[in-house]
């Protein structure tokens, strides 16, 4: 039976409830309507006798017997199924009668006996007998009547059950048995010649255990996510630290060559401090868009807004690169069609990196012609820059792997023109930190342009709040003291030796405790202190020089660390350092900075 289809065995099922209850229903009707139909007749004949007995009352009075009998003879003619009539008096004397008596256990006779009363004074009976045989004829065919009446609404009534069950119920129910099993994929080819519900059955089976197989799928997905998640930080916190680590010695070596570039040096090796400085600043920038890509690919890369010229911007960032297309003879072109000066509020910082990303990038594949910045607005509001060249040009298959980190149009590009593939990739997910795109159109050996489209507050001058502050130029007649707070001999070397040629007094400390035994028995102008040290650290000791005297108070604390995150900056701030120096520093920017804080008082971080 599981092999026979559930609409068949639902077919059947209907036919054989329908003719059950029709059988049922039509007997229970027949039944109910023979007792209705006799109570009815039984009634309607006493009725009947009872008119005829106030008609023949008079003749029954005075037992005119010869009367009597005429006229029940003549009821009879109205009657054709009256059988036997007798009228007797109280005394027992039959005054009048009509027919043959019949037998008492007659089956087929229906007798009557009706008091006779003639002013409400009982003088006799009537009986009558009448035969049921047409009266049952007629009740059996109203009752067959009636049964098919009943037979016919039921099966009525089982086909509309049966075609609203079979468009709301079993057609469903086969799309989702098919749909079941298509889900299922089944290699069960018996399948097919099971019905629905054992069709359904095994499907839901086989959902069962490819759902116990999904939730095993997700819960090893959620491992490897948490795996994913604990390696991603692991990596973060490696980068970090590997940054730290190169920083350092970079920081010695950067400092050193700027050191070794202001000395009198033969020629031969003035090439040579050229060639070891360009070396380490290519080193440095790698490293830079190492740790950036790393930022970016966790969200910790925060904008900062603010208010500058963006004209100036772009010829700041073209006079970077004066130098090397001058060598190249390459023409750098600087096309600014604002009409007017236009003050910008975006990420300075980010938009002048991603200018300088992809105007070196360009410089790297351009080996002869021109390089060209152009400036406008965007619709509705914004800058629309654009980088054009007239270099080697991408193919239209190499565009997109382009913007990939880690990724050259051909592997020998490393060798032949130096880098690692990051300033592309950067740039774009920079631009779109700022809510921009950027769109490469390029053609091979025509060259590139290079469109990036930012949203930005765009406004004049005199709307801006820009305030122009000028730097405190430190000036005095006797050097400046100053701590210089660093654990690494080749950098305390190099920044003793920079700030000594300028001019200052330098004292060292190898970590945060001498730093504040010195201060308890020297006085300093200023502290270059690094942060991480050995047994006390540079955020413990800056905390701890805060609350030790009037000089710790007020001193200016300048970290100068290799430690570049958002989180050491704020944390600078937090313990109550003034600014912030990133390794590797050069000698110009530290001094700079020196003397911006020198002669002032602590009063709050501006890293």
């Amino acid at each position: 039976m599981k092999n026979v289809s559930l609409w068949v065995k639902y077919i059947v099922s209907v036919i054989v409830l329908t003719a059950g209850i029709s059988y049922l229903a039509g007997n229970a009707a027949r039944q109910i309507e023979r007792n209705y139909l006799e109570s009815r007749m039984d009634m309607q004949i006493r009725a009947n006798f009872s008119a005829l007995i106030s008609a023949l009352s008079e003749d029954i009075t005075t037992q005119e017997s010869g009367i009597l009998n005429q006229k029940l003879q003549l009821m009879a003619k109205h009657y054709p199924d009256l059988c036997y009539v007798s009228i007797v008096t109280n005394d027992g004397l039959e005054i009048g009668q009509w027919g043959d008596k019949p037998h008492d256990n007659n089956p087929m006779a229906l007798n009557f006996v009706n008091p006779v009363s003639i002013d409400d004074k009982h003088i006799g009976l009537m009986q009558i007998s009448m035969s049921k045989k047409q009266m049952l004829q007629d009740i059996a065919l109203h009752g067959q009547q009636i049964r098919y009446f009943s037979a016919a609404a039921v099966l009525i009534l089982s086909s509309l059950v049966v075609v609203v069950s079979h468009f709301l119920v079993f057609r469903p129910l086969a799309r989702v048995s098919r749909r079941l099993q298509s889900l299922s994929n089944s290699h069960d080819h018996q399948a097919s010649t099971y019905n629905e519900m054992t069709r359904l059955h095994l499907c839901v089976d086989e959902l069962d255990k490819h759902i116990q197989e999904q939730q095993q799928r997700e819960l090893e997905l959620s491992e490897a996510r948490e795996a994913a998640e604990a390696a991603n930080i692991a990596k973060s916190q490696f980068i970090a630290t590997m940054s730290h680590e190169i920083r350092t010695p970079m920081n010695a070596i950067l400092g050193a060559v700027d050191i070794l570039k202001e000395e009198s040096l033969p020629p031969h090796c003035k090439v040579l401090t050229t060639m070891a400085d360009d070396s380490a600043n290519l080193l440095l920038n790698q490293l830079n868009d190492i740790l950036d890509y790393s930022k970016l690919d966790i969200g910790s890369l925060d904008v900062r807004r603010e208010e500058f010229d963006v004209a100036e911007l772009g010829e700041h960032v073209l006079s970077m690169f004066e130098k090397n297309a001058a060598a190249k003879n390459i023409s750098l072109i600087f096309d600014e069609r604002l009409n007017h000066r236009i003050i910008a509020d975006t990420d300075k910082g980010k938009l002048s990196q991603v200018l300088t990303n992809i105007i070196g990038n360009a410089l790297k594949f351009t080996q002869e012609g021109e390089i060209e910045l152009t400036m406008s607005h965007a619709y509705p509001s914004g800058l629309k820059l654009q980088i054009c060249d007239s270099g080697i040009g991408i193919a239209p298959i190499d565009q997109e792997a382009i913007f990939e980190p880690f990724t050259q149009k051909d592997p020998t590009f490393s060798r032949t023109y130096g880098g690692v593939g990051m300033g592309l990739a950067i740039s774009k997910r920079l631009v779109e930190l700022l809510g921009g795109e950027l769109v490469l159109e390029s053609r091979v050996n025509v060259g590139s342009e290079f469109t990036i489209t930012l949203p930005c507050d765009m406004q004049y001058p005199e709307q801006s709040s820009i305030k122009e502050i000028p730097k405190k130029v430190f000036k005095t007649e006797k050097p400046g003291n100053i701590l210089l707070v660093e654990d690494n001999p080749a950098n305390q070397l190099v920044a003793r030796t920079m700030l000594e040629s300028a001019g200052f007094i330098v004292s060292t400390a190898c970590n945060g405790q001498e730093a504040i035994d010195a201060i308890e028995n020297s006085h300093y102008e200023l502290i270059l202190m690094d942060l991480q040290m050995p047994e006390m650290d540079g955020f413990t000791a800056c905390e701890t020089i805060r609350h030790l005297n009037e000089q710790g108070r007020t001193m200016p604390i300048l970290a100068m660390t290799a430690n570049v995150t958002a989180h050491d900056r704020n944390k600078c701030r937090q313990v109550g350092m003034d600014d912030f120096l990133a390794k590797p520093v050069n000698k110009h920017t530290m001094i700079e900075a020196i003397t911006n804080w020198m002669g002032r008082k602590h009063i709050s971080f501006n890293a």
